[in-house]
């Protein structure tokens, strides 16, 4: 995904998110997530300044996505700790 206008694809990725249930899935856009905020954390005065994503509640992030982003996040930290637990014993 290109790391400008982001706010033209973002909300129809979310949608599109909140209906799969995959774990692939989750890692690829989890980690989409992850470089889109730190691209755009200098918000207009970045290198994005004219594409970049405008800042909302959270970041560059709306309430209702970072609220799924953490979600997804947190079920994708505990699987990969049961993995890891399972593997020890």
């Amino acid at each position: 995904m290109p790391p400008t206008q982001s706010h033209l694809y973002l909300p129809v990725l979310f949608k599109l998110w909140e209906g799969f249930n995959s774990g692939v899935l989750d890692e690829r856009i989890l980690e989409l997530c992850g470089e889109l905020s730190e691209e755009h954390v200098a918000g207009p005065f970045g290198d994005y300044a004219e594409g970049g994503a405008q800042f909302q509640e959270v970041g560059i992030w709306s309430q209702s996505q970072w609220e799924l982003i953490m979600g997804k996040g947190l079920v994708s930290l505990s699987e990969s700790i049961l993995v890891t637990t399972t593997q020890k014993c």
